[in-house]
């Protein structure tokens, strides 16, 4: 695959699979629609699954390799809209995995109209790295829609679409998924705090900006997102 040697190769398409899984147990199976791509290296591959095949229905036997062109589109192997990632991916040189997925709670929160705020610790490895997108502009299927996406997504790791579900970005299968775990919980928190009232984050005034953005360095090290990917795959495991 690409310049990966055998061992890297081995460990993504690994961690691509078990991606799915941990998507899978946190509630995040999107039936049909959802989508886990991984880039392979540098590379103009990617990793995709067979199209029409819910996340607890992907194994190795399931993962296609398709190139920027997408030409497996057109005899059915991967989903179309994987177009769009094919843009996040030319866009951003520091992506190397993208999660696409409609949990019902994020959906929910994003019909509020609420803007992300981080409500619990974790959530800080979210801080300044969510944008959102409130325009509906039909079936994702076309790259021109992804650059619409590249636009409002910038820098950032995570964009809520509206009434839809969320992207997330990450330099990594671990990162990015990791990432749209986390935002999903703090999506449920912040619901079960608007059901009590208002809700309040964690200030972004004066010495405290300082400590926000340190924890969220902190959460983002490579070390605490492999300990973090290792029990979500032990717990879906166990689902």
């Amino acid at each position: 695959m690409g310049e990966l040697s055998k061992s890297e190769q081995q460990k993504l398409k690994q961690d691509f699979i078990t991606g799915f899984s941990i998507l899978d147990a946190d509630g995040q199976n999107s039936g049909i629609a959802g989508h886990l791509t991984a880039r392979i290296g540098r590379s103009e591959q990617l990793l995709g699954h067979q199209y029409g095949l819910a996340f607890d229905e992907v194994d190795a036997s399931q993962v296609r390799q398709v190139d920027f062109a997408l030409k497996s589109t057109y005899d059915g192997k991967v989903s179309p809209s994987l177009a769009f990632h094919v843009t996040l991916y030319r866009n951003r040189s520091d992506i190397g995995a993208i999660v696409h997925s409609h949990p019902d709670r994020v959906i929910a929160f994003s019909a509020t109209g609420a803007r992300f705020e981080p409500v619990f610790q974790s959530a800080l490895m979210l801080h300044d790295k969510v944008a959102h997108y409130d325009d509906y502009d039909g079936i994702i299927e076309n790259e021109t829609l992804g650059l619409k996406f590249a636009e409002k997504l910038g820098d950032r790791q995570i964009l809520l679409l509206k009434n839809h579900g969320l992207i997330a970005v990450g330099r990594s299968v671990r990162h990015a998924v990791c990432a749209a775990v986390i935002f999903h919980q703090n999506c449920r928190i912040h619901l079960q705090a608007l059901s009590a009232g208002s809700t309040s984050g964690f200030s972004d005034v004066g010495e405290t900006k300082n400590i926000l953005e340190q924890a969220g360095e902190f959460l983002n090290q490579d070390q605490i997102i492999d300990m973090r990917w290792e029990q979500l795959a032990r717990k879906a495991k166990q689902k």
